[in-house]
């Protein structure tokens, strides 16, 4: 399920892996073309997806992403933000002029409901310049050790 990001208090990855089981990873064509030549994608009525083994992230080695850097899918990058062009107010959020409309996934262990904190405006920021392409890589959406 997917709640506005103003009523969430807190996230942060523990690298838990439970959403490389639960999801199917979604590509964009030029992701798929990069990933092609490993054979672990697969296109589907025009729309293209990591394919999984078993119930499993053919990437993940342990609880971890071996897909880094410019390589791993955006899809897997936002997670668990899911942002959009229109939505409810409660999720509206405004970055360089422009409206975005932010959900964060319940599914995940490490959402705490609640009032929105400053914290989630930095992450929720990340995930829409990841998403505009102003920013390449993570630095707040992923797990630190």
């Amino acid at each position: 399920m997917y709640v506005p990001w103003r009523r969430v208090a807190s996230w942060h990855c523990t690298a838990c892996g439970i959403c490389c089981y639960k999801y199917k990873v979604k590509l964009t064509f030029y992701e798929y073309l990069k990933l092609k030549p490993t054979g672990f994608v697969e296109e589907k009525t025009g729309r293209y997806y990591i394919r999984k083994i078993g119930n499993r992230c053919p990437f993940q080695v342990g609880r971890l992403c071996s897909l880094q850097g410019e390589r791993k899918p955006l899809a897997c990058k936002l997670y668990p933000f899911l942002i959009r062009k229109k939505g409810e107010e409660r999720a509206l959020f405004e970055h360089n002029g422009e409206e975005f409309y932010v959900y964060v996934c319940t599914d995940c262990p490490n959402v705490v409901l609640g009032s929105s904190s400053k914290s989630m405006e930095r992450l929720v920021r990340e995930a829409i310049m990841l998403y505009t392409g102003e920013k390449r890589n993570v630095e707040l959406i992923t797990a630190s050790f």
